[in-house]
Formats: C-alpha cells, sequence, structure tokens
C-alpha cells in the first residue's frame, strides 16, 4: 500500500482567497424578545424582601419565605404562555417588549441559565439579583 507523504495532504503555502463575513440584522428573525429585569428601585437582599415587594404575607423563618416564594414562582411558571424551554440572550431589538409584572420578572430570572429558560427547572433564589437582564426570544405565536 503506498502512503502520502505529509507535505501532500494539505496547502498550507497559499494563502485564502475567500473572506466570510456577516452582519447580524437589527431585527428579529425569529419571534420577538421579551426584556425581563427587575426594576431599578427594587433590590431585594432575600425572600421575605421578595415576598413583601410581590404585596405577600412575610414569612417567620428564611427557609419559610423561600419555600413560599419557590411555591409561588413554581405556579406563574405553569400559567405563563411561554414553551417549555426559551432562548435567552442578552441582546434587545427595537420592538422588544418590556416585562412589567414582578411575578413575572422574577420567575423567569430564578428559572433562567445566560442562555435558555427552563419551565420545568427547580426556581434558583440566588438569579434573582438587581441588574441582571435578560431577553427572552419567543414565537410570534406567543401572546403576552
Amino acid at each position: 500500500m503506498k502512503t502520502l507523504a505529509p507535505d501532500l495532504l494539505h496547502n498550507m503555502s497559499a494563502p485564502a482567497k475567500t473572506t466570510i463575513t456577516w452582519e447580524a440584522p437589527t431585527h428579529r428573525l425569529f419571534g420577538f424578545g421579551i426584556v425581563v429585569a427587575l426594576p431599578e428601585s427594587c433590590e431585594p437582599t432575600c425572600a421575605n424582601q421578595l415576598l413583601q415587594l410581590l404585596e405577600i404575607e412575610r414569612r417567620r423563618t428564611a427557609r419559610g419565605a423561600e419555600d413560599e416564594l419557590r411555591r409561588r414562582i413554581q405556579a406563574r411558571a405553569l400559567e405563563l404562555p411561554l414553551p417549555p424551554v426559551t432562548a435567552v440572550t442578552a441582546q434587545a431589538h427595537e420592538g422588544d417588549i418590556q416585562c412589567t409584572d414582578l411575578l413575572t420578572i422574577v420567575t423567569v430570572l430564578a428559572k433562567s441559565s445566560s442562555r435558555v429558560y427552563l419551565r420545568d427547572q427547580v426556581p434558583n433564589l440566588a438569579s434573582i439579583v438587581p441588574r441582571r437582564r435578560l431577553v427572552l426570544v419567543v414565537p410570534r405565536e406567543v401572546r403576552i
């Protein structure tokens, strides 16, 4: 069996003749965006403060407050007209809508990573932090 010399397997001496460029469009090609972020005036440091901001009675213990907040988040996630898995981005575009419902904001933040929202994920209360902002990219058929 004849083997080829290594210098015949590639052509590194010729510069590339093709240049590929791409610019992102200024609008969404798929669906629309929902911008989710805690309001500027909202800087909760614990679950009881979040419950108070949501106008829900505070709990006696931090554990009780976290359990109640998780229960409310889970219930709200099931009510939202979002797909079970939704893409998340940091880039907002013209025409995206701003979410203003605090419980929805808390729900989405608690169930999102930097790339995806998972409706059935256990809420991560540590991800509900001031100045965290994300954009859900949802199909046009979704009505919020």
